[in-house]
C-alpha cells in the first residue's frame, strides 16, 4: 500500500494535503478528501461512489481523482 497527495488539474497550485489517494497492493486507488473516503478507482478503470454528497472543494478533488463532474459522479450509485 502507498499513499500520494493529489494535485490539481485548474489554476489552484496545490490541495494543501486535503485530498490524497491510497493505492492498494493490488492497484486500486481510493480518494480520500478532508480524511473522508470518497470514491475508488479499481485496476480495470470502474469508478465506485463511496461518499453520497458533493461540496465544491470536494467535487475538485473528484475532478482531479477521475475526471467527473458533479453530474457524472452524483449519477453513480453510491456504495459502501
Amino acid at each position: 500500500m502507498r499513499k500520494y497527495y493529489l494535485a490539481p488539474v485548474d489554476n489552484r497550485k496545490s490541495f494543501y494535503g486535503k485530498a490524497y489517494v491510497i493505492v492498494s497492493d493490488n492497484g486500486t486507488e481510493t480518494l480520500y478528501s478532508y480524511e473522508t473516503e470518497i470514491a475508488r478507482k479499481e485496476v480495470n478503470g470502474t469508478i465506485t461512489r463511496i461518499w453520497p454528497g458533493w461540496s465544491a472543494t470536494t467535487g475538485r478533488h473528484i475532478k482531479a481523482f477521475c475526471g467527473m463532474g458533479k453530474k457524472e459522479f452524483c449519477a453513480l450509485p453510491v456504495s459502501d
